[in-house]
């Protein structure tokens, strides 16, 4: 699945930037999140395009003499980009803490610096501590929780409506970023997974002088997205008992059953997670690594760019109604949900034996299906599509500091350089130390 999602983040991320850029219209905080939201998908398909190419037969086939190439070095650095986005997104919506003008100019900066700065430190190092930089992802859930509580309190004790968007907004930010982990939960607090980093550890190469930092970089993002999806099933679960179900609640109740069962299957195979510490390590059998690319692999790889794919549509941060950019969104959501069908079936091949010809049946049903039904899933996914800058803006939480356009799209600019600067840097790395 790593090439479709390096196809799926990569499209939907320049698609993103395309339509942003006509969306002129939009407020400050909208448009800084929708840059910041297409670059990580950006970034992302950049990290998986690099995997891709690295674990291809002919890349396996040429001589490498170091333990690291020009394509890790890219997996790695775009990860850590996105990192850094990620560490200071919460700071820009769905609440905004930052919203002085002085404030909003230092994003881009800071994220361009912030990520150069990792990105050497880490290169010199070899990336052995880049486990330890997904503390990055920290702030998200310190933001995001109480912003997800507080509105949630406002719709159901003072019967606001309104107050939906922002918790609803919250919760699938805090998907998006904690997806992966919110399906170890279980495996979390029964505090097995330490187990499974030792592991990847092992079989990394990774030395005990960088195995500690890694474990307390993995270590807080598995108990914070723990904590994320266990808050988020008492928050739906009280909302549902006075509201009923909705196809959030039921996006909550699934993540929790996965993690549920994942945790069952995890412990079952200790065994041969301990292998790797007392002998060799022993292969997951079959039905484990199935299991785990129809939930944690789909989640992460397709589902989470989904996540925000309905963030930039469903909160109106792209103007999707204007007619110059209504013909790409439909494109989007084609192409979304022709390729996530086109991978599960491409799943379900992969256990059941089903012919090819078979599955391009399903395939083609899928597409006409989507085809004629097209208008209404547009219309159902940017149903009722209202900024949550409007929510804010009622309660008189958000200001309109003298943000000019160019300092919005100074933020896309310096992501570009960014770019072009990680390409270079890891292409020269590897030549000197190749």
């Amino acid at each position: 699945m790593v090439p479709v999602a390096a196809i799926v983040c990569f499209l939907l991320g320049v698609t993103s930037l395309i339509l942003l850029e006509r969306s002129k219209n939009r407020i400050w905080m909208d448009r800084l999140a929708g840059y910041m939201l297409s670059w990580c998908l950006v970034f992302f398909g950049l990290r998986y395009a690099a995997a891709s190419i690295r674990d291809t037969s002919w890349w396996q086939n040429t001589d490498i003499t170091s333990q690291f190439d020009f394509f890790q070095y890219l997996f790695f650095s775009f990860t850590i980009s996105a990192f850094v986005i990620v560490a200071i997104f919460p700071f820009i919506y769905p609440y905004p803490i930052f919203q002085k003008s002085s404030t909003i100019k230092l994003v881009a900066p800071a994220t361009f610096l912030g990520s150069l700065a990792i990105i050497i430190t880490m290169m010199l190092t070899e990336y052995k501590y880049v486990g330890f930089w997904q503390i990055l992802f920290t702030p998200a859930f310190i933001i995001s929780i109480p912003v997800y509580f507080r509105f949630l309190s406002e719709e159901m004790l003072e019967g606001d409506d309104t107050a939906r968007r922002m918790s609803l907004a919250a919760g699938i930010i805090l998907i998006a970023f904690f997806g992966q982990q919110m399906t170890w939960w279980l495996a979390q607090l029964i505090s097995i997974n330490d187990e499974f980093v030792a592991r990847f550890a092992i079989e990394a190469g990774v030395g005990s002088h960088s195995y500690v930092p890694n474990w307390i970089g993995y270590t807080v993002t598995n108990s914070l997205g723990t904590i994320a999806i266990l808050s988020l099933g008492v928050g739906e679960t009280w909302r549902a008992s006075r509201k009923g179900i909705n196809g959030f609640t039921i996006v909550i109740y699934l993540i929790l059953g996965v993690g549920l069962i994942s945790g069952i299957a995890d412990y079952a195979v200790l065994d041969i997670v301990d292998s790797c510490m007392y002998t060799v390590c022993e292969n997951f059998p079959e039905s484990y690594n199935i299991w785990y690319k129809f939930t944690t692999e789909a989640l992460l790889l397709l589902f989470t760019p989904l996540m925000v794919m309905y963030i930039l549509l469903h909160f109106d941060v792209i103007d999707s109604e204007a007619e110059q950019n209504r013909w790409m969104t439909r494109i989007i959501v084609i192409l979304m949900l022709l390729i996530v069908s086109s991978t599960m079936i491409e799943l379900l091949q992969s256990f059941l034996p089903v012919s090819s010809m078979i599955s391009s049946a399903i395939l083609a049903m899928v597409v006409a299906i989507f085809i004629g039904w097209e208008e209404r899933i547009m219309n159902t996914l940017i149903a009722e599509g209202e900024s949550i800058s409007k929510k804010l803006a009622s309660l008189d939480e958000l200001h309109e500091p003298d943000i000019s356009d160019n300092d919005l799209q100074l933020f896309s600019k310096s992501m570009g350089v960014l770019t072009a600067i990680i390409i270079v840097l890891c292409f020269l790395y590897s030549s000197i130390v190749g």
